[in-house]
């Protein structure tokens, strides 16, 4: 005994080490696996793990015999590899689901096949899929969470806004221009936050960098040509700042890189660039155009057109597969919208497998940052995360005549 305890603290202290190496060294991870689940299915996993910051992310390739699921999860486990303990399974005529189960026992959304082809459980809800809602029965006899595959929550009537509170993931929050500030929005309620005297219907002079929601003071526009005042507005703290400016109204923002926001004012032939977190502006010597919220040297007619950054990216792949130049990245991740109004997510380069997380006549105004893709159709505006999938979280009737630039989320960290 006295020669097995020098033994066992020499192992408890590799293993703490190695836990101590884990945490603050190990940013990411790609491993393969076999899992036999409970039901003695077959599966093969590719997983990868990235961390960014505080933010942890997993996403996972599928596969079991010829069938294949692609699903990512935001959520820290440690930074521990082989995260799946077990996968259930559910058929019914051409629909299969999986519904993969975690260590800890967390779950998290459905991944299902209709014909093959990996769609949405809000999709399959949508178009009233029969067969989904016979599955999503046996989800409830199995006991998971239904906030994953429900979908009719009543909405909460605050001002003007129907709001979808039980939708709204954690540590994520909502902004709606309302013509003198905004509406900020989670999960726990919604504040106004009022900038302006005077209504300013168009929102073409605000942007988010980072926490900071960014707008020009346009109360005087009318008498001066000149904007004298850029607002930051600190949406974690709630803190206003002003910042003292001289732009022409011709003056338009460029868009965000590493925090920090390019305006170009034409008139003057001038571009700036303000960071928000020590609230100074200064100029540019040589402008930029800001691409997918990267620099790109200016050519020499840059004051004489507009340059807005899309924040779209080109992918060959994808362009040649599914005849879209739409397309928006995140965490290496591939969002694209195709002609027809579908919405689709790549995860781990898997183009052949895409994931249809909707179809809608007309999306308007779709964004993809922060882990979240955000999109307008009608009077709704939707989110989708890997927490919840696709869910509505605000209704406005004012996003049927006004939706330009209107909404904006962040993630906190």
């Amino acid at each position: 005994m006295k020669k097995l305890l020098p033994i066992l603290v020499f192992l408890a202290f590799l293993a703490f080490g190695y836990q101590i190496i884990v945490t603050f060294f190990i940013t990411e991870h790609h491993v393969k696996y076999s899992l036999i689940s409970s039901d003695q299915r077959h599966y093969t996993i590719s997983e990868s793990y990235q961390r960014t910051g505080k933010r942890h992310h997993y996403s996972f390739f599928i596969k079991s015999k010829n069938k294949a699921y692609s699903t990512a999860v935001f959520n820290d486990f440690n930074k521990q590899d082989r995260i799946i303990t077990d996968i259930k399974y559910y058929k019914k005529n051409n629909l299969q689901c999986i519904f993969p189960i975690y260590k800890k026992n967390h779950t998290f959304d459905v991944s299902c096949l209709l014909d093959d082809r990996q769609v949405s459980s809000f999709y399959l809800e949508k178009t009233k899929n029969e067969d989904f809602s016979f599955i999503t029965k046996k989800f409830k006899e199995d006991g998971y969470d239904e906030i994953y595959f429900h979908f009719d929550d009543e909405a909460t009537k605050e001002d003007n806004l129907s709001i979808y509170y039980d939708y709204i993931p954690e540590n994520y929050l909502f902004t709606i221009w309302n013509y003198r500030g905004i509406y900020v929005i989670n999960s726990e309620g919604i504040e106004n936050k009022e900038f302006l005297n005077e209504d300013h219907y168009e929102n073409t002079l605000s942007i988010i960098a980072g926490k900071y929601y960014v707008t020009i003071n346009t109360d005087e526009e009318e008498e001066k040509l000149n904007y004298n005042q850029i607002i930051l507005y600190n949406l974690q703290d709630g803190r206003k700042t002003l910042v003292d400016v001289e732009l022409s109204q011709d003056s338009y923002f460029n868009g965000t890189v590493n925090g920090k926001v390019y305006i170009t004012d034409p008139r003057s032939k001038v571009q700036y660039v303000l960071d928000p977190s020590n609230k100074k502006i200064q100029e540019v010597s040589n402008p930029k155009e800001v691409v997918n919220s990267k620099l790109k040297n200016a050519g020499k007619d840059f004051f004489d057109t507009s340059h807005v950054d899309s924040k779209k990216v080109a992918n060959k792949k994808i362009t040649s597969l599914y005849d879209t130049t739409d397309i928006k990245e995140n965490n290496g991740d591939f969002y694209f919208k195709t002609n027809d109004g579908k919405l689709y997510r790549i995860i781990q380069n898997k183009y052949e497998y895409p994931i249809l997380l909707c179809q809608f006549d007309d999306i308007k105004e779709w964004q993809v940052h922060d882990d979240g893709l955000s999109f307008i159709v009608d009077d709704t505006l939707y989110f989708y995360s890997d927490l919840y999938g696709v869910k509505p979280i605000v209704k406005n009737l004012e996003f049927n005549y006004n939706y330009k630039n209107i909404t904006h989320f962040i993630r906190e960290e």
